[in-house]
């Protein structure tokens, strides 16, 4: 989603997806099928309908209206979101319902009044303050240009910290920590059901705001109820807990969670100095950790489980790691409540599952896919015998969205098993006890 970071208030950033880096880095392998295809047979970019994508109910509200025009990159649908907060560009519809989820919330949070308040001049003092609203302001033709023009460069290499833990940007400074004012926010953010972690700059705002104010005993938790119905799809997880598993991220201190993450990979038998350089990837932020790694326990008895914590050491943007976790999260979703995976296996600068029976799987958190020479190459690489052991017994796709009908074709040709929409068989929701 095009939130801008904390640490860089005066950059606006162009969202860059992994999924767009996997498909190009594919690109630099050899395969040459795509090469043969007539351009005129190749799909690049198209406009989708807002209203064709989502349910009506989340297309307009008293504090927000959706554009009705969404640019589709080929993999990825890019929304314009005009708030009374300022106007959004999630680069997906799981970022869409996520923002309109964090939407209510913020809408709510300035119903609770702090005047009058010690934290009120803190906050107004500017500590701890965000880029102003005007900067979510983006082009969405460039936000798509960008993405085009830095995939080359995405894994190019990692940040790593080696040693102990370090502060990510998506959590509070240290002393915050340490004197409790982040336990306040925290458990402010659960009322609202959403993530303290967030990189949303005006839901950080209200988070600092009554955090503050709850800290210095400006107001009680018990004025902070949520009136925000659902969980917004905020996190994707393989036991169909989110609410659950977002209680824990954010009521638990980042170092807290940062040991409690660093022994349960270890205990998988992962090499201690890879988890400690994934751990120190400030790409990630505290809850993006402990959703993977809530992954990988949910995926025990998969070979080559450390695959995923290799391949997060390449991330070296936000949205990088996000799409690296929801795939991750995915992947333990078929593997739980599809088929059991016997392993993972490298593909190209990824990684697929391998079925008992031989199958490959591969799985995207993609919208939309045309059939682009990215998507055409990519599509051919588990057919080369020089690239896999051996032949697959069959080759699935999963996705979260759909398909054009020109991949959709051409991918069946090749001899892949389509499944679309597949939200709902590999993470099932599953209604709570009241």
């Amino acid at each position: 989603m095009a939130y801008s970071k904390k640490a860089q208030p005066k950059r606006k950033r162009h969202v860059l997806t992994l999924l767009t880096l996997l498909l190009g880095g594919w690109l630099l392998m050899n395969v040459q099928s795509a090469r043969a295809q007539p351009q005129d047979k190749l799909e690049e970019k198209t406009t989708l309908k807002a209203s064709s994508l989502v349910s009506p109910d989340l297309l307009k509200s008293d504090l927000y209206t959706v554009d009705e025009e969404v640019m589709n990159d080929g993999l990825l649908n890019h929304y314009t979101v005009r708030s009374k907060f300022g106007v959004f560009t999630p680069d997906s519809t799981l970022a869409l319902k996520q923002l309109l989820h964090e939407i209510q919330a913020i809408a709510a949070m300035k119903k609770i009044e702090t005047k009058n308040t010690a934290a009120e001049s803190v906050v107004q003092s500017g500590k701890n303050t965000v880029q102003a609203v005007g900067d979510l302001v983006t082009d969405p033709q460039k936000t798509l240009e960008g993405a085009a023009a830095g995939v080359s460069s995405l894994f190019n290499r990692a940040t790593q910290v080696v040693g102990k833990r370090q502060t990510t940007e998506a959590e509070d400074p240290k002393l915050e920590q340490f004197i409790g004012k982040s336990k306040s926010k925290g458990e402010i953010a659960t009322k609202y059901g959403v993530s303290v972690y967030s990189l949303n700059p005006v839901l950080q705002e209200e988070l600092e705001r009554l955090g503050w104010a709850d800290y210095l005993g400006g107001i009680g938790l018990a004025a902070a109820q949520s009136a925000v119905p659902g969980a917004g799809g905020l996190l994707l997880t393989t036991s169909g807990t989110a609410r659950l598993l977002n209680e824990v991220i954010n009521n638990t201190p980042a170092s807290e969670l940062w040991v409690r993450n660093k022994n349960k990979l270890e205990a998988m038998k992962i090499d201690p100095d890879t988890v400690q350089l994934y751990l120190n990837n400030p790409s990630f932020s505290p809850a993006l950790f402990t959703i993977m790694v809530d992954a990988l326990e949910n995926m025990k008895g998969v070979a080559n489980r450390q695959l995923f914590i290799k391949v997060s050491l390449q991330a070296n943007t936000y949205e990088m790691a996000d799409t690296i976790t929801k795939i991750a999260t995915m992947m333990a979703g078929y593997h739980k409540n599809v088929e059991p995976l016997q392993s993972l296996a490298p593909f190209g600068r990824f990684l697929y599952g391998k079925t008992k029976k031989g199958v490959a799987v591969v799985i995207f958190p993609a919208d939309h896919v045309l059939w682009s020479a990215r998507v055409a190459d990519a599509a051919t690489w588990l057919r080369e015998p020089a690239k896999v052991e051996t032949r697959p017994a069959g080759m699935q796709l999963w996705i979260l969205g759909d398909f054009s009908d020109k991949s959709k074709t051409e991918l069946q040709k090749l001899g892949w098993e389509l499944h679309p929409e597949a939200q709902g068989k590999l993470l099932p929701i599953k209604k709570e006890k009241s």
